[in-house]
């Protein structure tokens, strides 16, 4: 992908945004050359979310994933260190590993039959009697420069000159934090797999649209009113009006908030009460536990009441994981991976996913709306019209201390998000 750069001498940031005037023209969704740029000067140079640490708990464990359009074994080794290697046989380019996740000691070529150590090493080459002066040692499985973990979050970047993580996650460590206390003390661990969503669009769709507080209202109308009728309660919460207390959150360097947790109520019942099953598991969890006991579990594990987006690639909303991948300038997966609380009843972890389930799945209610909003989107965004507006309540905003607030049906996420990327495709800078 970055093998065709956008040819510096021609683009200037201010052909795309006008970030005084909250306006986005519409080819930075769809120009190949934006795209191009964007693998270069994004995702090659600063951290990538690639991995939760549960999901390779154990020595030999790997999942397979992709940084800036280059495949990735993401293992860790006989050592504990987890690594992240390109995935990519120094022979002729056949990938060495073909499943999603496993356990392996080694890395085995299919085509010609070279290996390598899960920490990288080639150490067999077959025949290679024919070879004159091979050096093994310089051909390992090329490792991604930089790894580092922060509360079981696995990022890499393909840039050795990147700032430490903690800089770069800056303000937004402090709601991982939060996202990470929904176990109450307990380790969170993915243990139902991951859920890939397509869609035929730009990745900056879903970027804009995790932290979008504006859309819900009437994108999502659907969901309210099912809601309403199976918990009985009125309204649309924190999203109903201008007058709602919940806002939307600009925490630098692209990373934004939708803080709903002055309006969320905390009583296990009023959540879970319109989750599929819920009256047969919670009998289940009456026969281990007293009523208190629920209580006190449910309110411990439910979502921490935010949408968090950690620029380019992460969100965190609800109980899962969003990781945003993509493909070309007009195709994106999506992967969803929901977590569990270790150490809690099964019950409360059915109750959990029966719940993420409800919106987040690809039969629930808010994916398919969103992909659909997507597709709208990508088949308008060619129309006459050369500006999206993304200015909405950009003369109320509130900053302090570097971070900025406003409404949460405002717009400052979406220009914060805009803001992160004009920075770094600056060819200036």
């Amino acid at each position: 992908m970055s093998g065709h750069p956008m040819n510096a001498a021609n683009f200037s940031v201010g052909d795309f945004v006008d970030l005084d005037q909250g306006l986005v023209r519409k080819s930075a969704y769809y120009d190949p050359e934006v795209y191009a740029a964007e693998i270069q000067r994004i995702f090659e140079r600063t951290w990538l979310y690639v991995a939760h640490a549960s999901e390779i708990p154990e020595t030999g464990d790997y999942k397979t994933t992709e940084v800036a359009g280059r495949p990735v074994i993401v293992v860790r080794g006989a050592d504990g260190a987890i690594r992240a290697l390109q995935n990519r046989c120094r022979h002729r380019a056949a990938t060495v590993c073909q499943a999603p996740k496993g356990n392996a000691r080694f890395f085995r070529c299919e085509y010609h039959g070279w290996t390598y150590k899960n920490s990288g090493e080639l150490v067999g080459v077959t025949y290679a009697d024919a070879y004159q002066g091979l050096d093994k040692s310089q051909l390992g499985l090329q490792e991604i420069p930089r790894v580092e973990i922060y509360q079981d979050f696995v990022f890499a970047s393909l840039n050795p000159d990147v700032e430490p993580l903690l800089d770069h996650l800056g303000e937004a460590a402090k709601y991982i934090d939060l996202f990470v206390a929904q176990g109450a003390g307990r380790p969170l661990k993915a243990a139902y797999g991951t859920q890939k969503i397509r869609y035929g669009g730009n990745w900056k769709y879903q970027l804009e649209n995790g932290c979008d507080g504006y859309h819900p209202n009437f994108a999502h109308r659907s969901f309210f009113r099912v809601m309403s009728e199976r918990t009985g309660e009125e309204g649309l919460g924190s999203y109903m009006d201008g007058s709602a207390a919940a806002e939307s959150v600009s925490l630098g360097n692209g990373h934004t908030l939708l803080d709903q947790r002055n309006t969320a109520t905390e009583h296990y019942a009023e959540r879970y009460k319109a989750s599929p099953d819920v009256d047969t598991i919670v009998a289940s969890l009456r026969e281990e536990l007293s009523e208190d006991e629920i209580t006190e579990l449910l309110a411990q594990s439910t979502s921490p009441g935010f949408n968090l987006t950690v620029f380019p690639n992460l969100q965190l909303i609800g109980l899962h994981i969003r990781e945003i991948r993509p493909v070309s300038v007009n195709e994106t997966v999506v992967h969803y991976t929901p977590l569990a609380v270790d150490g809690v009843p099964d019950g409360i972890n059915q109750l959990r996913m029966r719940n993420h389930e409800l919106f987040y799945s690809a039969a629930g209610f808010g994916v398919p709306d969103d992909g659909e909003m997507f597709r709208r989107v990508s088949q308008g965004v060619g129309a006459d019209a050369e500006w999206l507006l993304l200015n909405r309540g950009q003369h109320r905003e509130k900053e302090q201390g570097g971070v900025v607030s406003a409404q949460i049906t405002d717009e400052l996420p979406q220009r914060a998000e805009w803001a992160r990327w004009a920075e770094l495709m600056d060819v200036e800078s």
